[in-house]
């Protein structure tokens, strides 16, 4: 059921039916058609716990193939340190490439639109709530770096293991070593993709933009009752939300400066009808309308907090024009 599309008009369901969900979500909500989702704890772990965990995976994978949403995956691929043979490598990192279709792609834009992990039903029968395994989707045409295929769509258990098992530890092998980066992209490269740090890091170079890094304040009581601030947040969100404690430690950033939230669009949407002078995000998902909105948008700052969580410190990037027509000449993240 796609229950997202009562909100939407005849021209906008017409056009759900000629260019396809997947696309269509793009366009909602300016992501590219795979999003890239990981998961993980990031700290260093012996290579037999590294093996154990893509076995389990495989393992559930198989056990499950033959009902959604496991049915629909195509192949499984292994990269990074553990593919290289690291004998202590970081989380364990897979591309899951898999088939979408409307079912799929219409319970994907539900979950987020409701600011929820889209990618959560596909994860959870793989590796429960077990750390330590990072995952992409569908990323295997447009990666830059090589792949190990482990499974693929007829393929039994004993295959992929075999090629799981082929992989040989190597002493001298280590972590992949990270490009494009930036002392305030330091901690975030886990959820800020290569392509998005070379962008911000030619912005910077050309003069077009300063870029700080931000850790947010938690939001009090009187951040949240401001009239704006309630009106805007009232049933956007579930307060258990990530995006909800986000949206909340934006408009007390933007409060105790002296900035009216009315001038703030948050997320894809205009606070309050009006000029628009300030713009935050989450989770890059309106990054490619960054342009715009400090140059043609007249905006004077964006904050984009890159990895919205429940509990615990929100990282952000504050990013400021320093030159219109420099920013005008980026190729921006284009499609």
């Amino acid at each position: 059921m796609f229950t997202t599309m009562h909100a939407v008009g005849e021209g906008e369901a017409g056009q759900a039916t000629r260019i396809g969900l997947p696309r269509l979500a793009s366009a909602w909500f300016g992501l590219p058609a795979e999003l890239r989702l990981t998961t993980g704890g990031g700290e260093s772990m012996e290579r037999s716990r590294a093996v154990a965990l893509v076995e389990d995976v495989l393992g559930h994978l198989l056990e499950g193939r033959g009902e959604r949403p496991l049915s629909l995956i195509r192949e499984v691929y292994v990269f990074g340190s553990f593919a290289r043979g690291a004998l202590q490598p970081g989380d364990v990192d897979l591309d899951v490439e898999f088939d979408k279709d409307w079912e799929w792609s219409s319970a994907f834009v539900d979950a987020i639109s409701d600011g929820r992990d889209g990618y959560v039903p596909l994860r959870r029968p793989l590796v429960g709530h077990k750390r330590g395994v990072q995952f992409i989707f569908n990323g295997h045409e447009r990666a830059d770096f090589p792949m190990t295929l482990l499974w693929r769509r007829g393929d039994d258990l004993s295959t992929a293991l075999e090629r799981l098992h082929a992989i040989k530890a190597d002493p001298a092998a280590g972590r992949a070593e990270r490009h494009a980066m930036l002392p305030q992209f330091e901690g975030l490269d886990r959820w800020l993709p290569r392509l998005h740090r070379e962008h911000f890091v030619e912005a910077i170079d050309s003069g077009a933009i300063v870029v700080e890094r931000l850790t947010l304040p938690e939001p009090e009581i009187r951040h949240l009752l401001h009239p704006v601030v309630e009106e805007h947040l009232w049933g956007r969100w579930p307060e258990s939300s990530p995006l909800y404690r986000s949206a909340g430690a934006v408009f007390a950033y933007l409060i105790d400066r002296g900035v009216d939230p009315a001038e703030l669009r948050l997320h894809g949407r205009n606070v309050r009808v009006g000029r628009t002078l300030y713009y935050a995000g989450f989770d890059l998902r309106y990054l490619r309308g960054m342009q715009w909105a400090l140059a043609d948008g007249g905006g004077r700052e964006w904050i984009e907090v890159v990895h919205p969580v429940k509990r615990g410190d929100l990282h952000a990037l504050r990013v400021v024009p320093v030159s219109v027509s420099k920013l005008n000449q980026l190729n921006w993240l284009a499609a």
